[in-house]
């Protein structure tokens, strides 16, 4: 049964706790959904699902052992914090003003980022802190799903008086680095069997877990999926 679902954005351009309602229909036939508590939303988003769409749970797809472990690495085991998986529109993106024009403004990102805690000598304060990394999910000319990672950034609270310097030096080294460790990991897990022989017509990300019946609250800056539609034929394989 095709599914309207229906988000509604607590900021612009699709960011911060959503709401969302899916309401199941009959092929062909009309649907249609009301929702009176619209007023503190500042953005919304429809779409039409069909039968065929497959979703798959990013934060569940990431939050695994192999690639806790890479991430911390990058911060010495000072991870405080699961993977966070959500979206971010590009004009939101801190590198964004290096190459305008890499991405449309409100194309969305994903974004995968975690908090961590760096242990300082005692003349210094520690640090707290988030990594990110912004990915782009496509698919290729076969109609098979890929992803690169595109850029990162961090920032950081604490270090003074004298130990900034030595903190940013290590996150300049070791974040590029980490990028380039999770982009093997995705590698990895778009040549797992069950997944590198799909292929697919349309590529596209949700709130959340992707949902398909009933309703809810997600953070989007936090929680987001993939779905894809596989080709008809062969149960969509090639």
């Amino acid at each position: 049964m095709p599914v309207l679902s229906n988000y509604w954005f607590e900021d612009t351009d699709f960011r911060g706790t959503t709401q969302f309602l899916n309401i199941g229909h009959g092929a062909g036939s009309w649907a249609w959904i009301n929702w009176a508590n619209i007023g503190s939303k500042d953005s919304t988003l429809v779409w039409e699902r069909e039968d065929r769409e497959q979703v798959l749970d990013l934060v569940f797809f990431l939050n695994l052992p192999d690639v806790l472990n890479e991430l911390d690495a990058i911060v010495g085991g000072g991870r405080t914090s699961p993977l966070r998986c959500g979206w971010i529109p590009w004009k939101y993106v801190p590198y964004r003003n290096e190459d305008p024009d890499r991405h449309h403004n409100l194309d969305l990102l994903v974004r995968l980022s975690f908090d961590f805690h760096v242990s300082t000598p005692w003349y210094c304060s520690d640090a707290d802190g988030t990594i990110h990394f912004y990915g782009v999910p496509y698919l290729d000319s076969s109609g098979r799903a890929r992803g690169y990672i595109d850029g990162w950034s961090y920032h950081y609270d604490g270090g003074g008086p004298f130990c900034t310097g030595s903190i940013s030096d290590g996150l300049d080294s070791k974040v590029p680095a980490g990028a380039q460790q999770l982009q093997e990991k995705i590698n990895e897990r778009l040549d797992w069997p069950i997944i590198k022989d799909l292929r697919f017509d349309l590529l596209y990300l949700l709130p959340g877990d992707g949902a398909k019946t009933g309703g809810g609250s997600v953070n989007v800056n936090d929680s987001i999926s993939i779905a894809a539609l596989p080709r008809p034929q062969d149960g969509g394989q090639k």
